[in-house]
């Protein structure tokens, strides 16, 4: 009996944490389709920021060498599509990268016109580092891509300035960008974009 009330704490400790991970998975599968939704929506209008224009926005479809080609390169985009405008002209090209920042992971948007030049990049940083890392959220960092050629790398603290205090987020930013940049000039030298 008493071996039985020594471990009394312990039992009653594990079955709170049972009961703690049973909620809390029932609360996640009761509101994964609500999240899911919401991050589609924010995804599309991501899209719609950078190509306000765009009628519609179409997976950009790629053979599975290619895919190889880009893993073995480091620059597969988590996702990449084409914005077509009202009279189904592509207007540009929209590719989703993600890497780890300071605290957290950053994912950016980066929109490609079909002449080679960055439109936009919008990032989000939702898990890093309040008022440092998730500054790379910010215009003023990312106003430095606007216009800067796929042509050649961008360089941080040379092409683009680094949000003072957040120099590791930044460069996770730059990072990702860069592999869009990558993707894209495979993409072209591939056939795929024109």
């Amino acid at each position: 009996m008493r071996k039985l009330k020594d471990f009394l704490p312990a039992i009653i400790l594990a079955l709170i944490c049972a009961i703690c991970v049973f909620l809390l998975a029932g609360t996640y599968a009761l509101t994964r389709d609500k999240i899911d939704e919401q991050e589609k929506t924010a995804a599309q209008e991501r899209k719609l920021t950078i190509f306000p224009e765009a009628r519609s926005f179409e997976a950009l479809q790629y053979s599975d060498s290619i895919r190889a080609e880009l893993a073995a390169q480091g620059i597969e985009p988590d996702e990449a599509y084409v914005a077509y405008d009202a009279s189904g002209s592509a207007l540009g090209y929209i590719f989703v990268n993600s890497g780890f920042g300071y605290a957290g992971n950053i994912e950016t948007t980066t929109g490609i016109d079909s002449q080679g030049k960055i439109v936009m990049v919008i990032a989000t940083a939702a898990s890093d580092t309040p008022k440092l890392g998730k500054e790379v959220e910010g215009r003023p960092f990312l106003d430095g891509f606007t216009g800067l050629s796929t042509e050649s790398e961008i360089i941080l603290n040379q092409d683009v300035s680094a949000v003072s205090g957040a120099t590791i987020s930044s460069r996770a930013a730059t990072g990702c960008i860069n592999r869009a940049r990558s993707a894209y000039r495979l993409f072209v030298e591939k056939g795929l974009i024109a």
